[in-house]
């Protein structure tokens, strides 16, 4: 018996069938990205995808190692579909850690112009959401609200991620910072440029900090106190 779709577009897919992918769109953990697109000739093709572990929003530092990604789920945006994935899932990709997926797809059965949507997953347990509404500096008896400053991510328990934070509102040309300290439930885990750091030339007027997410959704505003 014939499929649904053969009765619905008057048989199986034929030689003729052109299928042109406009871009490949992948995402993972709320995060995109595009590759270049293809020609279709055939009803099953290869395509490869190379993978990253470069979790947060900026590159930790070498002797800050973020957490491992575990890539339990490949979905295949319709009308394609997956049939086969190179190495065999759960993959555990470590950080900085490069994996190259060969999927398998089959094309769908009849003319289609295009994306291609790859969505990479991991187990849902190990994600969590941050939603900080603000973030305040506070310094000395001033405290100002950073420009911008809301974030909202996808990320894994404890993930570390990195904030560049504009001082020049909270503290003075000459005036040193000894501390840093934020509030729960995040964690400050290093600086750059390390502590203690005086603003006395332009570039010194932002701090690149490492921060530690809970292990648990929030939402919230994020205090930084420094001293």
């Amino acid at each position: 018996m014939p499929s649904i779709i053969e009765r619905l577009f008057g048989g199986k897919r034929s030689s003729a069938a052109r299928v042109t992918v406009t871009s490949i769109n992948l995402k993972f953990m709320g995060n995109s990205h595009g590759l270049d697109g293809m020609e279709i000739n055939a009803p099953e093709f290869d395509v490869s995808i190379p993978f990253q572990n470069k979790m947060g929003s900026g590159l930790l530092p070498d002797n800050l190692k973020g957490p491992p990604l575990r890539i339990t789920k490949i979905v295949v945006g319709e009308p394609f579909a997956l049939l086969d994935v190179s190495p065999k899932l759960p993959v555990e990709v470590q950080y900085m850690g490069r994996i190259m997926f060969k999927l398998r797809i089959r094309a769908p059965p009849v003319t289609y112009e295009g994306p291609l949507s790859i969505n990479f997953g991991n187990d849902s347990a190990e994600n969590i959401t941050i939603n900080i509404k603000k973030v305040m500096l506070h310094y000395k008896e001033k405290a100002v609200e950073l420009e911008e400053s809301s974030i909202g991510a996808s990320m894994q328990k404890s993930q570390l991620f990195k904030e560049s934070i504009q001082l020049y509102k909270i503290v003075s040309l000459g005036d040193a910072i000894s501390s840093v300290q934020v509030s729960r439930p995040f964690e400050l885990v290093s600086t750059d440029p390390k502590l203690p750091v005086r603003a006395d030339r332009k570039d010194s007027y932002i701090l690149g900090m490492y921060l530690k997410c809970p292990d648990f959704s929030y939402a919230g505003d994020l205090d930084i106190t420094f001293s």
